[in-house]
């Protein structure tokens, strides 16, 4: 069943009825959020006594990353139904994701009482680490895993937390007996294991990762870096309303492209995303980021497409990054072939594969070693192909690698690592894998187009193949038993005893265990073509 706006009085008739569309609104909230929050708000103003009006507008909110507006949600919904246990967690994990890691505390705590749920006394577990508490947050661990059930996928995240807090606690030899055990689950289960907890540590990483995931915000930071550090590239962008008269002087200038790029600020899949040439009906927008349109973008097969490259932070305090040297391309179904007159429309230009899933002109290889046909590929293909068109892929990659050591510069500039790292043990925050995605212009040189924050783990076969590749390469970095029988006794000593050692060998297992993750250069400002 589908709902339109004009569907909601029949529901407003009855206060006390129970919406019988929680699943189709969850898909709508999932591939059309701005329409889905408009239905929402009518619903809940119809319906201000249905839990479920409320729990569904909030979970639109969180779509969008609106964690102070999803928090009023639950809170209503909670006030109609003080038992409702999704209300009272996601209030706290409101608060966790805003910032104030007290009050979350607090709010799990409650939960906690009112439920004795694992998920809350993991939360416990975390947040104490995060503020120092380390001792609580060992013994909130120990409680989970010795009463918990061994299926959970609590327990996981638990085992890695729990090394994590007793390493900090200057407990290696504890510490290594929880990552043993958690080292043997991956090798029963090495997918489910791996995918669950990158899962979660994205789902759970600093909260200020979430500001450049707002397009506005990131157009804003993208384009102070760069007067600072011009080695990013990235189309001119402006947020409107703020920069509309910058967007006029621009578009007057003799730079001015024939095509416009449309975006809402905090819009993700491709949602919502116009090309136009008209600039003028756009002007009077809000709360949307416009930006030159990359109008010669490297074509394969004659369709546009663009890159998927994965970032990865294994360290704040020192800062230690890397560029996976796999990745994911997803081309448009359409031939690229715009015109003054007809610039075309999001099936030749958006290249977002979950926007075209009806479309004839999407095909998808069922078979995950097919790595260069149809409209999702991978990156190592894409490079093949550009070098056997005359361009050079091994140079590309080297554009993209300075790419990603740019943004990970401007976010250290911004202080994004040092205020992680501000009042936290060093182990408290996991690794963070994070996306770019990345346009090949016609002459091979990589733009960078967004951020994504918590890229999507499932898809496609081929995209399953190569994140599952990666995912078991994350495990491997960053679970392994410090001492073993094969250490050498002095150095077993200096890392039951040294924390300072224990982090050199920390990066000694990181780095031996890469596979093709490529570390960083973050120290050299002028990497990188311009």
């Amino acid at each position: 069943m589908s709902l339109s706006i004009r569907d909601h009085g029949r529901y407003a008739e009855s206060p006390e009825s129970h919406l019988p569309l929680n699943d189709d609104i969850r898909d709508l909230i999932e591939h059309q959020t701005t329409e889905a929050q408009a239905l929402l708000r009518i619903l809940a103003a119809a319906l201000p006594r249905s839990v479920e009006a409320h729990l569904l507008l909030a979970a639109s909110h969180l779509r969008r990353l609106e964690f102070p507006q999803a928090m009023a949600a639950f809170e209503e919904a909670l006030k109609l139904d003080p038992r409702n246990d999704d209300a009272r967690r996601n209030i706290a994990f409101c608060l966790l994701s805003m910032g104030d890691r007290e009050a979350a505390l607090a709010a799990f705590h409650r939960a906690f009482a009112a439920t004795s749920g694992a998920s809350a006394l993991r939360y416990i577990a975390l947040l104490s680490h995060r503020l120092g508490r380390v001792d609580e947050a060992v013994g909130a661990y120990e409680r989970l895993l010795a009463n918990g059930q061994a299926t959970s996928p609590e327990i996981p995240v638990a085992q890695q937390g729990l090394a994590a807090a007793l390493r900090d606690a200057g407990q290696p030899i504890a510490a290594d007996y929880h990552t043993r055990n958690l080292v043997e689950r991956f090798r029963r289960e090495p997918l489910i294991t791996a995918s669950g907890l990158v899962a979660r540590n994205n789902s759970e990483d600093f909260h200020e990762w979430s500001h450049y995931a707002d397009k506005s915000r990131l157009a804003a930071a993208l384009s102070a870096r760069q007067a600072i550090d011009p080695a990013g590239r990235f189309p001119e962008s402006f947020v409107l309303p703020r920069d509309r008269g910058a967007l006029v002087a621009f578009a007057a200038g003799m730079s001015a492209p024939a095509l416009y790029i449309v975006k809402p600020v905090r819009g993700s899949g491709g949602q919502g995303i116009e090309v136009t040439a008209d600039l003028a009906r756009t002007l009077d927008r809000d709360e949307v980021v416009v930006q030159r349109y990359l109008d010669r973008p490297y074509l394969v097969e004659g369709r546009k497409g663009h890159c998927r490259i994965y970032g990865l932070i294994t360290s704040a305090d020192p800062l230690r990054a890397y560029v996976y040297s796999e990745g994911l391309v997803r081309i448009a179904p359409e031939p690229y072939a715009p015109t003054a007159d007809r610039p075309g429309g999001v099936a030749m230009h958006i290249t977002n594969t979950a926007l075209h899933l009806d479309h004839p002109g999407l095909t998808i290889s069922q078979d995950p070693t097919q790595d260069d046909v149809g409209s999702v590929r991978s990156l190592s293909a894409l490079l093949r192909r550009m070098t056997a068109d005359g361009l050079d892929g091994e140079a590309a990659f080297g554009e993209i690698k300075a790419l990603m050591a740019w943004f990970v510069r401007l976010l250290a500039a911004d202080g994004l690592f040092a205020r992680q790292a501000t009042g936290s043990p060093r182990r408290a925050y996991p690794y963070k894998l994070f996306g770019l995605d990345v346009l090949i212009d016609a002459d091979g040189h990589p733009w960078l187009i967004e951020m994504q924050r918590t890229p999507a783990a499932k898809g496609q076969p081929l995209v399953e193949r190569i994140n599952g590749e990666m995912y078991a390469t994350l495990f491997r970095m960053a679970q392994a038993p410090l001492i073993d029988d094969t250490t050498p006794a002095d150095l077993a000593q200096r890392l039951r005893t040294d924390d300072t050692a224990r982090r050199a060998r920390e990066a000694e297992i990181e780095m031996a265990q890469r596979g093709r993750f490529v570390a960083l250069d973050l120290q050299d400002p002028g990497a990188g073509p311009r």
